[in-house]
């Protein structure tokens, strides 16, 4: 049970532990029906959908990276503190709350890369297509009947079942061919502002396998030294 009349979720940020506070509702771009409650961290700025039960954090991060031989790891997500989130609110293509749960920012990831014993080495939010798709979508959202119309519908995501849903279908990509032109002319140039000074809609983190304690090596117990000393 999602428990969407609460103030706060019923499990902590997976990233630092802090309360998750409602953050703000959205209607399921799959099924406009169905109401979205997402929670915030208000310490490193998580976004998190709300459900009854906490997020796979591995799963959902395992689909975000890449992994190099020497165990380093490249993570590639949509941003939660760009600009077209600031812009689009609940309505940021970025979201995709139908799709996941876990709505980073820079923090955030940083903070759940530390867990798996890996440090933040190169952070950036490049001006690239996934980022102006992002802000234009954002755009477009503000005109459709459902949040990130383009996409779900170019996908085979949306299928409308009754009359009435097929007519709302057409008459969303009406809007969005006439409003995608107007909106790509403004949308793209703000984007690459936004990437200029690291507000891009898309963040690239390198991440390397931080290095162990002495502890660590060996076995988390006391060092050589200390366990001859120990032993007199």
């Amino acid at each position: 049970m999602k428990r969407d009349d609460e103030e706060h979720a019923r499990y902590p940020c997976p990233a630092d532990g802090s309360e998750l506070y409602g953050w703000t509702a959205a209607h399921d771009p799959l099924d406009r029906g169905r109401r979205i409650v997402l929670d915030r961290c208000e310490e490193c700025g998580l976004s998190v959908t709300r459900d009854g039960y906490p997020p796979d954090v591995d799963a959902e991060l395992d689909a975000l990276i890449e992994t190099a031989p020497d165990g380093s790891v490249v993570l590639t997500a949509p941003n939660r503190r760009s600009w077209s989130g600031g812009i689009g609110g609940a309505q940021w293509a970025g979201l995709e709350p139908e799709l996941h749960r876990l709505h980073l920012t820079p923090e955030a990831a940083r903070l759940l890369l530390s867990l798996r014993g890996l440090t933040a080495e190169e952070a950036r939010t490049p001006f690239s297509r996934e980022g102006r798709r992002l802000m234009i979508q954002t755009f477009l959202n503000a005109f459709t009947y459902r949040d990130n119309f383009l996409a779900n519908a170019r996908s085979g995501r949306l299928q409308p079942s009754t009359g009435r849903e097929r007519w709302l279908h057409r008459l969303d990509w009406v809007v969005t061919v006439l409003v995608y032109v107007p909106a790509a002319i403004l949308a793209v140039p703000l984007e690459a502002v936004a990437a200029s000074v690291g507000r891009g809609g898309v963040m690239v983190a390198e991440f390397g396998v931080a290095p162990r304690s002495r502890g660590d090596k060996y076995g988390g117990g006391a060092g050589p030294d200390q366990s001859e000393e120990g032993s007199e």
